[in-house]
C-alpha cells in the first residue's frame, strides 16, 4: 500500500520523464497498437485523490457546551486541554479554526476563522473562565455557525472555495434547553409539553415534510434539516464539502436522538463520552465526507490545430496556426507578438472594429488596469490573469463554466469557456462541441468526415473504490517524501529533521513530541547524506519508507523541525485509462524552447469531483509531455504510448 505525493506546482513547467526503457511489449500486451511515427497515445492505471491526503484548506468550527452541566462535570478543565491538544495537532498553513461557546446564545470568541495561535489561545482561556450557563441553545449555535461558514465560503475566491473543506465539532452535555417548541408554544398561548403544543408546533414547522415525522419528532427533523441545508449550501456554492460530527457528553435519550440525527445528516459520527473524558481524537476528523470520483479526462496537443483536411502546426501554441500567423503578420514562434501580455490568439479572438485588440499593436486594456500582477496565472491553467479578465473567465478556476473542460482547452480550440456548451453543435456536423474539443477537432467546422481519422479516442475501464493505508502529509519536509507505510500500534508518528551537517531524520511511533536529543540516537535516526530510499522501522512494528533528495533539504544551520504524520485508510476511485490517436505535427524551432524543430507539448488533465457533487467545481491534476516529430518518420521518444502514473500528475491549486 502506497503513500502518494500530491504536490501543487506550476504544471506547465513540469514534464514527464520519457525514457527509452518503454517498449511496445511492456506498454500494450494484448492491446497492442502499432507505433506510428506521427501518432502517440496515453495509458495508465490512475486513482482520484483523497481530500485529506493533499493540501486542501480545512476549516474547523468547534461548538463547545458552556452550560453548568458541562462545567460541573469537568471541574479540572479537561475539555480545554483536549481542545488545545486537538487544535495543536491540526495547525498549519492549511488549517484554521472558529470557536463558539454554547449557552442561551452562541458566543463567538473571535470573528470568522483564525490560524493565529495567540488569538486561539486567548479564546481557549476565555472559554475556560466562562461560568456555566443555564440554557443550551442548539438552534442559535446552528444559526451562528452556519453564518460563519456561509460568509467565509462567499468571501474566498472560487478556486480556493472548491478545495475548502469545513469540519464542525458540536459538543453538548445534554439536550436543547429549552426544547425548541417551548418558547414557541408560550408565544402561542399553548401549554409547553402538551399534546396541543406539540401538534401545533408540528403543523407550523413540519406539515410539508415527506415522510411527515410524528408530532414529537418534528424538533429532531428541524435540527437534522438545518445540518442538511448547510451541507447543501456548501456544495451548491462551490465548497469541497462539509462534515458534521457531534459529541454527546450526557445521558439524555432526547439529546442522543438529536445529536445522532445531526451527525448522520452531516456525514459524520456521534461520539458518546463524558465532560471529563472528552477526546476529539476518537474520530478520524481527516476523513472526507465524500470521496472524489473521476469527472473526465481531457487531452490536448498544444501545438496542433485541425484546419482543412488534417491537423497543422501551431508552433508557439497561441491558438493560431503558423499559416494563419503568416497571413496576419504575427510571429509564429512568439505567442505574444506585440509583447502586451495578451496572446496573439486571444487578441485575434476578441478583435472587432474599435475594440483595441490587435496582435500587432501593443494594447492597454482597461479590464486589466487594476490587476496587481496581470501576467500571473493564479489558477495555473495556462491563461494569465489579464487574459482571463478579458475573456471574463475566472482567474481562480481552471474550468470557469464547470463543464469538465479546462478554460485553456476551450479558448484554444474555439468553444465557449463561459457556457456549458458540451451538448451544443455549433457547426451542425452531428458531433457536440464538448466531444469535438475533447477529440482535438474544430467545433466550428464540419469535420464529421475526419473524426475517425484524427479524433482522440478515450477509454476508461474497471473503476473501483479502493482502500489503502496512506500517510498524511506525504512530504513532511522539503526533500523527504513518504512512499509507503505499515501500521504498528499507533496511527500517529513523530518526525524530526535536524539542521546539523549532515541533517538527521529522527522518528518515533507515538503521539508525543520526540524528546530532546532523539536525533542523536542511532537506533531511531539516520543521517541524510545521499539520495535514495530509506526504511524507518519502529520497535512496535510500524514502518515508513521514504525517499530523500539532499538537494532539496533545508540548508545547514536551519533549526530542527518537528512534524506529526498520520497513518490512515483512504478511499479512492481507481481505474485504467487510455487516450489514443493523438496526432503529432512538425513545428518550428522556438527561440527559447527545446533545441530543434518538431516539439509538441501534450497536455493531460484528470478532473475529479466529490461523489455527492458531480456538477460542482472540477479539481484538476495535470501533466505536460514533450514529444518530438520530424517528418516523415522521426519520433522522440519512439514509443506508441506514454505511460501515466499518479505521481506524474500535479495538482492545479490556486496560488
Amino acid at each position: 500500500m502506497s503513500c502518494h505525493s500530491r504536490s501543487s506546482i506550476r504544471f506547465l513547467l513540469a514534464t514527464l520523464a520519457l525514457g527509452a526503457a518503454c517498449t511496445d511489449a511492456s506498454l500494450y500486451g494484448k492491446n497492442y497498437t502499432p507505433n506510428q511515427p506521427n501518432r502517440i497515445s496515453f495509458e495508465g492505471d490512475l486513482c482520484t485523490d483523497d481530500p485529506a491526503a493533499i493540501a486542501f484548506p480545512q476549516k474547523i468550527l468547534v461548538v463547545m457546551d458552556g452550560t453548568g452541566d458541562m462545567v460541573a462535570g469537568d471541574l479540572l478543565g479537561h475539555r480545554i486541554d483536549a481542545l488545545r491538544s486537538f487544535l495543536g495537532r491540526h495547525s498549519g498553513l492549511n488549517q484554521s479554526v472558529s470557536l463558539l461557546l454554547m449557552g442561551a446564545q452562541a458566543r463567538t470568541l473571535f470573528p470568522g476563522f483564525s490560524s493565529d495561535p495567540v488569538q486561539i489561545e486567548s479564546a481557549l482561556e476565555a472559554m475556560a473562565a466562562s461560568a456555566g450557563q443555564a440554557q443550551r441553545n442548539y438552534l442559535d449555535n446552528l444559526r451562528v455557525l452556519s453564518t460563519i461558514i456561509e460568509d467565509d465560503l462567499l468571501a474566498s475566491d472560487p478556486g480556493t472555495r472548491s478545495r475548502t473543506r469545513y469540519l464542525v465539532l458540536f459538543v453538548a452535555a445534554g439536550p436543547p434547553a429549552p426544547a425548541m417548541p417551548i418558547p414557541w408554544c408560550i408565544s402561542q398561548n399553548l401549554t409547553p409539553g402538551s399534546d396541543d403544543c406539540q401538534k401545533a408546533f408540528a403543523a407550523s414547522f413540519c406539515s410539508n415534510v415527506t415522510p411527515k415525522p410524528a408530532d414529537r419528532d418534528c424538533e429532531r427533523w428541524l435540527y437534522r434539516n438545518a445540518v442538511e441545508d448547510l451541507r447543501s449550501y456548501v456544495r451548491d456554492n462551490g465548497g469541497q464539502g462539509l462534515v458534521f460530527h457531534t459529541f454527546n457528553l450526557g445521558t439524555d435519550q432526547g439529546a442522543q436522538d438529536i445529536l445522532g440525527d445531526m451527525a448522520t445528516a452531516g456525514l459524520g459520527e456521534e461520539v458518546k463520552q463524558t465532560p471529563a473524558t472528552l477526546d476529539f481524537l476518537a474520530i478520524d476528523v481527516d476523513q472526507p465526507g465524500s470521496r472524489l470520483v473521476l469527472r473526465d479526462i481531457v487531452v490536448m496537443n498544444g501545438n496542433a490545430l485541425l484546419r482543412g483536411p488534417a491537423p497543422v502546426a501551431d508552433s508557439d501554441g497561441d491558438g493560431l496556426t503558423d499559416e494563419e500567423e503568416a497571413r496576419l503578420g504575427t510571429d509564429p514562434l512568439n505567442p505574444d507578438t506585440d509583447g502586451d501580455g495578451v496572446g496573439d490568439g486571444i487578441e485575434y479572438r476578441l478583435a472587432t472594429p474599435g475594440s483595441g485588440f490587435d496582435p500587432l499593436v501593443p494594447g492597454t486594456f482597461e479590464a486589466c488596469a487594476k490587476i496587481t500582477e496581470p501576467t500571473a496565472d493564479h489558477d495555473l491553467d495556462g491563461l494569465n490573469d489579464c487574459e482571463e479578465a478579458l475573456l471574463r473567465t475566472d482567474p481562480y478556476l481552471a474550468d470557469s463554466d464547470r463543464d469538465g473542460i479546462p478554460d485553456l482547452v476551450e479558448v484554444r480550440l474555439g468553444s465557449d469557456p463561459l457556457v456549458d456548451d458540451r451538448l451544443i453543435d455549433s457547426d451542425q456536423d452531428g458531433i457536440p462541441n464538448g466531444e469535438e474539443v475533447k477529440q482535438g477537432l474544430d467545433p466550428w467546422t464540419d469535420d464529421s468526415s475526419r473524426d475517425l481519422e484524427y479524433g482522440y479516442q478515450y477509454r476508461t475501464t474497471d473503476p473501483v473504490a479502493t482502500q489503502r493505508l496512506e500517510a498524511t502529509p506525504t512530504d513532511p519536509f522539503p526533500g523527504v517524501h513518504i512512499v509507503s507505510c505499515k501500521l504498528g500500534v499507533s496511527t500517529v508518528w513523530a518526525l524530526r529533521l535536524s539542521g546539523e551537517t549532515p541533517p538527521r531524520l529522527a522518528w518515533a511511533e507515538n503521539e508525543t513530541t520526540l524528546p530532546a536529543g532523539a536525533e542523536d540516537d542511532p537506533t531511531a535516526s539516520v543521517a541524510l547524506t545521499s539520495p535514495g530510499e530509506l526504511t524507518l522501522n519502529t520497535p512496535e512494528g510500524g514502518q515508513l519508507v521514504v525517499t530523500v533528495d539532499p538537494s532539496l533539504l533545508p540548508p545547514p544551520g536551519s533549526s530542527s523541525t518537528d512534524i506529526r504524520v498520520l497513518l490512515r485508510t483512504t478511499l479512492r476511485t481507481c481505474f485504467h485509462m487510455d487516450v489514443r490517436n493523438i496526432t503529432l505535427v512538425e513545428t518550428g524551432e522556438m527561440p527559447t524552447g527545446r533545441p530543434g524543430r518538431g516539439w509538441n507539448t501534450l497536455l493531460f488533465y484528470l478532473g475529479e469531483v466529490p461523489l455527492d457533487s458531480p456538477n460542482g467545481n472540477t479539481i484538476y491534476k495535470a501533466m505536460t509531455a514533450p514529444v518530438r516529430f520530424v517528418a516523415p518518420d522521426s519520433k522522440t521518444p519512439n514509443v506508441p504510448f506514454i505511460h501515466v502514473t499518479d505521481d506524474d500528475l500535479m495538482l492545479l491549486a490556486p496560488q
